[in-house]
């Protein structure tokens, strides 16, 4: 398989160099493609089995990984959420969507490979093979639970479990419209003629209208499971 080279990793100790490695060529050619030796040769590491002795396995790789990138993350939300007033009504949804988008644009702005990363967590988020542990998910994920429960709150108009589904779709959407997004402008995948809006339009733009999203999506009203069946057609009899 043809392969672009990936960026040239840090200087920095051995671990740093790995997860480096391990980030890039994981968000862009996936978990299961990328191998424990390419991730060696990536990270300059003559040794063969230097990834083995400091993480374990590729999935220990994995969860250093996501346990580096995430605790900034997660604090820098958890920030943002104790800033907002108290109690929450309407006009602060604006402040809880950016709460939920911003901690992970600062981190694509603030390091070298922050765009890498938000590829990657949409990988691990989506393959069950590689999920991180549950204490360490629960531990770094702490800020997005906060915000679900904030969110929902401003949600009476919804029944919970629509409002459960409703957020986590949210956030679902976050990371995998950002991690396409940077697909595109990276060049990782063939550009189609609809996307060229995408890529010409501010990079602000972008994030302001992830954003006016979940804006919307909280405050829209609830239509019920009757919608979803609605149009459907006639089952024809067997």
């Amino acid at each position: 398989m043809n392969r672009a080279p990936v960026r040239n990793i840090r200087r920095g100790d051995t671990k740093e160099r790995l997860m480096d490695a391990g980030e890039q060529l994981f968000s862009r050619y996936g978990l299961d493609a990328v191998t424990i030796r390419q991730i060696n040769q990536a990270a300059g590491q003559r040794n063969t089995s230097s990834l083995l002795y400091h993480f374990g396995s590729k999935e220990g790789l994995v969860e250093a990984i996501f346990i580096d990138r995430f605790a900034g993350i997660n604090a820098r939300r958890h920030e943002m959420l104790a800033a907002l007033p108290d109690p929450l009504n309407e006009e602060h949804i604006p402040l809880l969507a950016q709460a939920a988008v911003l901690p992970f644009v600062e981190h694509m702005h603030k390091r070298e490979s922050g765009t890498d990363f938000i590829r990657f967590f949409a990988l691990v988020y989506s393959d069950p093979q590689f999920r991180v542990s549950s204490e360490v998910w629960r531990e770094h994920t702490s800020s997005a639970r906060r915000l679900a429960q904030m969110a929902m709150a401003l949600m009476p108009h919804v029944p919970q479990e629509a409002a459960i589904q409703r957020v986590g779709l949210m956030a679902t959407s976050v990371f995998h419209w950002l991690a396409n997004w940077h697909r595109l402008i990276r060049g990782d995948t063939r550009e189609r003629v609809e996307e060229h809006a995408t890529l010409t339009a501010p990079p602000d733009s972008f994030v302001a209208n992830i954003i006016d999203l979940i804006i919307a999506a909280v405050k829209a009203p609830y239509s019920g499971p009757e919608i979803a069946t609605a149009q459907q057609p006639d089952t024809p009899a067997s």
